[in-house]
């Protein structure tokens, strides 16, 4: 759809020393910030403009030249990397790159869902929270052995951000080391996702926090220019280590989209809303009237006379709406043990994500709100296992990443917590290769000691859910003592192709109807691979080969069943939505005989506003498989 984006001509009639024109330009960014965000139907419109006025100031008063290398400037890192559409708007205004490339926000070849260095003027990547302050702090100790000149260094953070861990180290590390330059700056609006950070969890009082760890503390409006800049300038100009509080508003610009901090738990809708084309002309219409531009009242009428408003399209996000997707599945079949005593249920502020808010509901105390602290929670979760009851611990796959010691103490420990691995896999297409879990399968087995399933449909995933909790429970009583579960879930709704659902935890065996001397085995995993393994098979049946399918929900194999098949094959293959040296392909090498060919991921991949693109980045589509497996066979009909 059409946007409204700012021409680099009028932002240039702005003078960024005068307050009042900076206040100006900040609304422009907003703009331009939105036309990004519309033209994706996705982003995080509440965390940009909260932030876009510090950022404003930060970028026009003290890195006014960003397209320049980071070593000859200041810096900036974006903790809050989920406010990267700001940052990409003002750095667009600035010259880094052209405006026109906003409009390309969260597409395969487009701007990336959160910071990332391949976009000029970005000087760290970011998307997983909390490390913001701790590059801040190596980038300045490098600079101050480099030079007597003190670069600002900014780490831009959100207060439900500082539920991680890591900043606590990290401003326990500012106070000890003082690097000259550095500048933390929180942005305080109160709200995390779509609630109050009270609600999940929060400081008392931050000032006495910071203080007592030793640190200066100046707190100001994040949206007043004048209190903004000049806070920076005393960090700068002082000799103590100091951060600053900018107290603001989720959603500031518009009266449409600001949020009151103390919103009513889950509703908080403009966290990741994206305006109707009805609300973007509203919004427009008063951003436009507080800049109070001749030339860009002008532009915005023009705009206005070839603006139809439609009914918004939105990214495909649904493969099959028919379908649960196995999230899905997993946390209405998790709902039904609500009544049993011995289970807990934990989540790291993805309750909306995960689908977990009827789940909350039930199991009532039983469920446990973390907030962005998932080291926290897999430990609470051992915790509650060495008491003997099952804790099911809920988070993004690609999250588990921040707390692998904490697991593998619970595989040491061998505990009765089961990981629900939620967003697993390449159809978690839309925010990047810091949420797109497709390296869990290798970091999980590289670990030991936990029974990793991957269902593929609802009926198997509320049977590998009870199958888990079944075993756990025997070896627990029996021993004190049981192997802990890793859940892979997904979750886009998929339409498999199977006419019976995969009720049993076992595997499946599909034989291919050709009889050819051309005959091979595929083993997968996961609803996406299982649909894109059996449409193969059909494809590669009109050329002559026969491909039997094997889908695989546990990687485990402890009857040899996987091992006696892969005998019965002189051409093996697999194919995942995974790294391909460490996932799906690796298991099934290490059971003996053969090493398969693998088709699955090869590296990682930035943001797709479509599965569909996703797959054929990772070249992992039908096509993709036919391919691969016809060469193999020719190859051997050469020799």
């Amino acid at each position: 759809m059409k946007t409204f984006i700012v021409d680099k001509s009028i932002i240039d009639l702005f003078d960024s020393n005068d307050f009042g024109q900076l206040e100006k330009l900040a609304n422009i960014h907003r703009i331009n910030c939105l036309a990004g965000l519309k033209s994706a139907s996705h982003g995080w419109l509440g965390a940009c403009f909260s932030g876009i006025d510090i950022l404003s100031s930060i970028y026009h008063r003290f890195i006014p030249n960003p397209s320049i290398e980071s070593t000859q400037r200041g810096a900036l890192h974006m903790s809050k990397g989920h406010a990267a559409m700001a940052q990409y708007a003002i750095l667009a205004a600035l010259g880094c790159f052209e405006l026109e490339r906003l409009n390309t926000y969260k597409q395969l070849d487009g701007l990336p869902a959160h910071c990332d260095r391949s976009v000029p003027g970005v000087d760290s990547d970011s998307g997983s929270l909390g490390q913001g302050l701790s590059k801040a702090i190596g980038n300045a100790l490098s600079n101050n052995i480099d030079s007597t000149e003190i670069k600002p260094v900014f780490a831009l953070m959100g207060d439900g951000e500082m539920q991680e861990g890591q900043l606590f180290e990290a401003l326990l590390t500012l106070a000890k080391h003082n690097p000259r330059g550095v500048v933390p700056i929180l942005d305080r609006n109160y709200l995390q996702s779509d609630s109050c950070t009270a609600d999940i969890k929060d400081a008392a009082d931050w000032v006495k926090v910071f203080e007592g760890i030793g640190l200066v503390v100046y707190e100001i409006d994040g949206h007043n220019f004048e209190e903004i800049v000049g806070a920076i300038e005393k960090v700068l100009s002082g000799n103590a280590p100091a951060i600053i509080i900018a107290h603001t508003i989720k959603g500031a610009g518009s009266s449409i989209t600001s949020m009151s901090k103390d919103v009513a738990r889950r509703e908080g809708v403009w966290h990741g809303k994206i305006p109707s084309d009805g609300e973007y002309l509203q919004i427009l219409e008063e951003l436009v009237g507080k800049i109070d531009h001749k030339a860009l009242r002008q532009s915005f009428k023009e705009f206005k006379e070839q603006y139809t408003c439609d009914n918004q399209e939105e990214f495909d996000d649904k493969s099959d709406n028919k379908n649960l997707s196995t999230g899905e599945a997993f946390t209405a079949a998790l709902a039904k043990y609500a009544n049993d005593k011995n289970i807990f249920v934990l989540d790291a502020d993805l309750e909306k994500s995960c689908k977990l808010t009827e789940v909350a509901r039930l199991f009532n105390e039983r469920y446990i709100e973390v907030g962005i602290s998932e080291q926290d929670m897999t430990s609470i979760a051992a915790g509650i296992g060495l008491t003997g009851k099952i804790a099911v611990v809920n988070t993004y796959a690609s999250f588990f990443k921040r707390s692998l010691d904490q697991i593998f103490a619970v595989a040491t420990e061998k505990v009765p917590v089961i990981f629900a691995a939620h967003y697993s896999g390449a159809d978690y297409f839309t925010d990047g290769k810091s949420h797109q879990a497709v390296n869990d399968i290798g970091l999980m087995r590289c670990i030991g000691d936990i029974e990793m399933v991957e269902p593929v449909d609802e009926k198997s995933t509320e049977a590998l859910l009870a199958y888990a909790i079944e075993r756990m429970r025997k070896e627990f009583s029996e021993t004190g003592k049981c192997r802990p579960t890793y859940i892979r879930l997904h979750r886009t709704p998929c339409n498999t192709g199977i006419s019976s659902p995969l009720a049993d935890s076992g595997c499946r065996k599909f034989i291919s109807a050709l009889e050819s001397v051309k005959r091979g085995v595929l083993f997968t995993s996961g609803p996406h691979m299982t649909k894109t393994a059996l449409k193969s098979q059909r494809a590669l049946e009109d050329i002559g080969i026969a491909l039997d399918v094997v889908i695989v929900q546990r990687f485990t194999d402890e009857n040899q069943v996987l091992k006696n098949l892969i005998a019965k094959y002189n051409n093996v293959f697999t194919l995942e939505d995974h790294r391909r040296e460490t996932g799906l392909g690796a298991f099934i090498g290490a059971l003996g005989f053969k090493n398969p060919v693998r088709i699955g991921a090869r590296a990682y991949s930035q943001s797709a506003l479509s599965l569909s693109d996703m797959l054929k980045f990772h070249q992992i589509r039908v096509v993709d498989v036919c391919a691969v497996v016809n060469k193999v066979f020719a190859c051997k009909d050469h020799k």
